[in-house]
Parts: structure tokens; sequence; C-alpha cells
């Protein structure tokens, strides 16, 4: 998978799209690696105008990425964009037929950089496909109670993991499910007092668990790692023993539940084996397409692009920015599909990453409602916050489109009135008054395409501190979907 020679890394002021012949309303990398966030209803152009003139930019300048697929026609217009663009080559397609495979664990144990094999990584990886489970599933409740088992069930991952580094055995959701399923109950730790040393070796020989714990012991004997370990072994043989009756279960259910979609199917065979595609592939040039379309997947979808699309993340924030870097693009349709904790945090950084993120989605309520839990606004408005380019089509959803007004502001402007009297006085007068500079009405109106609209897709266009030619912070631009 060798790219051809790697493309020239243009300067940040480098246009990317030009919406005039005037500087001032070029788009250049510095404005893509802040991020771009596109809404637009149901059939109002956002993919096949502002979100092709994107792609095709990316394209065009030898940007590698990663796509993820919510549609199954998602994978079709990438081979046919790169095919316009002459990257048919750099076209890596990750799918059910195909020989690529990515084992989360196994990457996040081995790979290079500080960090790597930290449990608390691996513990935080989990912890992520258990929420977007939760969140497709709509069973995310975000409660205090809910925050108690989500933290009981990462301190038992983090001792599973734990173990299982400790006794030399390969750390994998098989082997967990295995240590879960044969830790000791209460009566039967209880009976350890009594046994010989033959008896508990024996049984050791038997449980998994148990068989775990003595080899652990053998191995940390006499080293640093014996503090560790007795931690370890105090949790399942007394700590995890002892727990109450309805504790218990639903630890072993929550992390049961997590690890099933990992026993069958896409995830089995391409998720849990030895990896040979590596997320940095992209970073010297190659598009890697997640062709798992969660239309037809549904929950495995889900697990399997969101699991890369985090890894994904993390790698690219391993980069070096002292380095001369090629930018290198996420992009996320249906984004409310994929949402993590993770995407807030990783756009903080993404620019000295020279990543650019495209989020694109029908409408902000989508947002509120996939993060969930009491008040999901501050997440979803400091997400949004840190993608500096948005891009409003055609809307008909109000919370959307006043947030839109919102965020391109107010400014005075004159309002004519006429005050009719008795016997026909009337007076004319104008004042000033504070309104939107772009009123929510007007993201209605927008022209959507097709050939009705000339195949001219219109979309308001605003990027954080830029002033554009027509001297305002917005900018009402036109797509050409027959580009």
């Amino acid at each position: 998978m060798q790219s051809k020679e790697r493309p020239i890394v243009k300067g940040l002021d480098h246009p990317l799209a030009k919406f005039s012949l005037n500087k001032q309303d070029w788009w250049t990398v510095r404005d893509a690696v802040r991020g771009v966030q596109i809404f637009g209803g149901i059939g109002s152009g956002k993919s096949s105008g502002s979100g092709k003139t994107f792609a095709k930019a990316y394209l065009k300048n030898g940007y590698g990425g990663l796509v993820m697929c919510a549609k199954p026609d998602e994978r079709e217009n990438w081979e046919q964009l790169a095919k316009e663009t002459g990257r048919e080559d750099d076209l890596i397609i990750f799918r059910e037929d195909s020989p690529y495979q990515f084992n989360p664990l196994d990457y996040e144990l081995n790979r290079g950089g500080k960090g790597a094999g930290e449990i608390f990584n691996l513990t935080y990886l989990f912890m992520e496909i258990y929420k977007m489970g939760n969140r497709f599933t709509g069973s995310g409740g975000g409660g205090e109670s809910e925050r108690y088992w989500d933290n009981a069930l990462k301190r038992n991952m983090n001792r599973m993991i734990q173990l299982l580094k400790l006794a030399e055995e390969e750390v994998s959701i098989k082997n967990m499910i295995k240590l879960l399923s044969y830790a000791p109950l209460e009566h039967e730790v209880d009976k350890l007092a009594e046994m010989s040393e033959e008896e508990i070796i024996k049984w050791g020989e038997e449980n998994y668990c148990i068989g775990c714990i003595i080899e652990a012991g053998n191995k940390c004997e006499g080293t640093d790692k014996e503090e560790e370990y007795d931690l370890i072994k105090d949790y399942f043989l007394r700590e995890f023993a002892r727990l109450p009756d309805k504790t218990r279960p639903t630890i072993v259910e929550s992390f049961l539940g997590l690890a099933e979609p990992f026993t069958s199917g896409i995830l089995k065979k391409h998720f849990s084996g030895s990896t040979n595609l590596y997320p940095e592939t992209s970073f010297e040039g190659k598009i890697i397409v997640l062709d798992f379309p969660v239309k037809e997947y549904l929950a495995s979808g889900v697990y399997a692009q969101g699991i890369y699309k985090l890894l994904w993340q993390q790698a690219a924030e391993r980069r070096n920015p002292k380095e001369e870097l090629l930018p290198v693009f996420l992009w996320v349709d249906e984004a409310q599909l994929f949402l993590s904790d993770y995407d807030q945090i990783f756009q903080t950084t993404a620019r000295s990453s020279r990543a650019c993120t495209v989020f694109i989605s029908q409408n902000i309520s989508n947002y509120y409602a996939a993060i969930g839990g009491r008040d999901p606004r501050p997440k979803v408005d400091s997400l949004l916050g840190n993608l500096g380019t948005k891009v409003f089509h055609a809307n008909n959803d109000a919370v959307t489109n006043e947030w839109a007004a919102k965020t391109i502001g107010n400014a005075f402007k004159n309002v004519r009135s006429i005050n009719v009297g008795k016997e026909e006085n009337t007076s004319a007068g104008i004042s000033q008054q504070l309104l939107y500079l772009v009123e929510p009405r007007e993201f209605t109106m927008l022209k959507s395409g097709g050939l009705e609209n000339g195949l001219k897709v219109e979309g308001i266009v605003t990027v954080a501190g830029k002033t554009w030619s027509n001297n305002l912070n917005f900018y009402r631009a036109f797509f050409d979907q027959s580009i």
C-alpha cells in the first residue's frame, strides 16, 4: 500500500475553495484544520453541495483521510470522488469481504509512542464502546446511578486487563469473558484457607481466573509489581467475590453486553485478529473508507467505525507538529450516529495535528438527542464551538435555524414604522433595532440545488474570526452540484 510521490505540503494560507475572485472569500488550509460543521435538512444539498466541494478540495490536494459510512451509498460516492480527482489508487475500502483487519486492543498495546499499553487507555476504549452502544440503543441514562455503574464497570475492566498482563496472557475480549465467567464467588473463596497448595494449583488448572492469579503471583514475586499484584488479587478474591447479589450480576451483564458484538459477525472477523490496516496509513495520503454502513450493520456498524475513529483521532494527535505534516481529514456524514465524548477533546488540538474534521448532519437537534442526558447542550455547544467553519443549508428545524441566527449574531438595523391615527393622521419614522443579521426564517428559503435551481446549492458560510468581502462575518455562497 505504498503511496505514489508524496504531495507538496502547502502553507496554511493556501486556498482550498474560492467562493469569489476576492481573496477575502477564499477558504484556506488554515480554515480547514479548524474543522467544519455542515447543517442542512433532507434534500438540502449539503452532501452534494458544500460537502462535495470540501471533499474534492481535500482529494485534489493529496490529503489522506478516514471516511465513516452511515448510508450504503457512501462508499460509492467516495469511489466516484476519487475517480474524478485521480485518487483511485489511494482508496482503501475496509469492508466485510476485504482482507483488512484491525484489532483495537492489540493496536493500543503494541503501537509506537508514549502511553502505549496503558491500562487506563484500554479501559477508556472499552467505555467509549459501551457508551456508543447505549446511545445507539437509546439506553443511556446519565444520572448518578448511571455514573456509579459506569465506575464499577470501569474498575472491573481495569483489574481484568491488569491481571491478564501480569499473567502474560493475551489481552483479548475472549480472555476477559473467561476471567469474568470463572471469577470465584464468596463461598468458593472462603474454602481457600482450608485447601492445600496442591489443591489450589489443581483448582487453578480448572478455573481460568484462579489460574491467572497463581501465574501472575509467580511472575511478580520479588519484583516491583508485587504491590500491583496484591491489589488485583484482593479485588478478585475479596472485593468482587463479596459484592452484593444485585451489584455483581449487573457488572457482569454490562461487560458481557459490551463484549457480545465481538463474539460473532464483522467484529469477530475483522476486529479481533492481527492488525494489517493501521490508522497511520492515512497520514501518507491513503483514504480509508469504513464500509460498514450503519443502516445495514446497525449496532455492529457503529461499534466498528466508532472504535476505528477514536483510535484514528488519537493517532492523529500523536503526530509531531514540528514536522512538515500533510493534512488529513475525518469525514463524518450523519455525524449524530458517531458522536463520542472524545470529539470535543480531539477538536481542541486538531489544528496542530493538521487534522481537518468535517461533521455533517440535518440539524443540531440530532446532536442533542445523540448525546442524551439531562442537559446535552453544553457538550454539543462546546463541540460545535471548536468547529471553526459552519455551513447552513436549507432547513426547517426551528432549533437549528435559531441557533444559526445566534451564531452569526446581531446588528442594529433601520426599521421603518407607520402610525395611523384618527382622522387620517399618519406619521412615519425610522428607528434602529438590534436584529439578527440573518433571520431564522431565511434558512428555510435557501436554494437546495436540483435542475429547478440550475444545480446550485445555496449555503450561508461563517468562519470564526473571518471578515468576508461583504464586510460581514458570513457569506452567502453557491455550490455547484455539477462540478
